[in-house]
């Protein structure tokens, strides 16, 4: 590795003082850091387009590191999604799905890197694909898409197609369609299935659905997924927890897979579930005994 970028927290003060600590040991070892995304913002980084011009120029790296929570954590995806490089998260968040290394231990995960000691996971990747005036959107996902009520007190309703087939006519709150990655996140609280972040499905989650059939769907990572609104209120299309779109009655959004997925660096072998119970703080003392 010779370049690392980084993308920091915007306000978070110990994501400019881990930078600079990393920036400094990087440089003793013969390797270059730049700060990504320093002048842009969570909003049009997500709702930019892959065809839409960047502000600046964005420098080329060899792997992206986050310096902050799994909303920064997003956004350094997204760099490296777009340079086809990996990216590591450094966690100053709660949660910190995504970002597997504390800051105590930032320094071994950088040498790491420099030494070539770790391993790449592949995650899945979203494409929502809409239309606004004469021009076809595509805004890329890492965790969700969520289409769900504008008002307050009114559900709104529509149908969905499977691969290209009327599947059925929802009436809910919302709909969420989510990655293996984004199934702890929106659609955890959903009460949607927890899917292992290495696998290729789509998960579609309704938002207190009103309707008898109220179960979330973990469909093949092939399925093309289409949501036309129907006649009634506006609803709005966000991803990763940016609003991005709204639609109108008949107005239709589509999500399918992205062809490439984003990479992720792991320094440390910590298995998918045991982060899960350290999240969500389980008892092992309740825990069946391993046979």
């Amino acid at each position: 590795m010779k370049t690392l970028g980084f993308v920091l927290h915007p306000a978070h003060a110990q994501s400019s003082s881990l930078f600079l600590e990393a920036k400094s040991y990087l440089a003793t070892h013969g390797c270059e850091s730049t700060q990504l995304l320093a002048a842009e913002t969570a909003q049009p980084e997500l709702g930019r387009t892959e065809s839409e011009p960047w502000t600046r120029p964005e420098p080329s790296v060899d792997a992206v590191v986050s310096i902050g929570g799994d909303g920064t954590m997003l956004r350094a995806m997204a760099c490296a999604h777009r340079q086809g490089v990996p990216a590591l998260g450094i966690n100053l968040g709660q949660l910190g799905y995504l970002t597997e290394v504390e800051p105590s231990e930032m320094i071994d995960a950088l040498a790491s890197i420099i030494s070539g000691e770790f391993t790449v996971e592949e995650r899945l990747a979203l494409c929502a694909e809409f239309q606004v005036d004469e021009q076809v959107r595509q805004i890329i996902s890492f965790n969700e898409v969520v289409v769900e009520r504008e008002v307050s007190g009114h559900v709104i309703r529509g149908d969905v197609l499977l691969g290209g087939k009327t599947f059925l006519r929802y009436e809910a709150d919302g709909l969420i369609i989510a990655t293996p990655t984004g199934s702890t996140a929106y659609n955890l609280s959903a009460r949607g299935p927890i899917i292992a972040p290495s696998l290729r499905a789509i998960i579609l989650t309704p938002l207190s659905p009103h309707m008898l059939f109220d179960r979330s769907l973990v469909l093949d990572s092939d399925q093309r997924i289409d949501f036309h609104l129907a006649r009634g209120p506006n609803a709005s299309v966000m991803v990763d927890g940016q609003v991005v779109h709204s639609l109108a009655p008949l107005d239709a959004v589509s999500i399918y897979a992205h062809p490439a997925p984003v990479q992720l660096i792991r320094v440390v072998d910590v298995p998918f579930y045991d982060i899960v119970k350290r999240k969500f703080r389980l008892n092992h003392s309740e825990s069946i005994p391993d046979a």
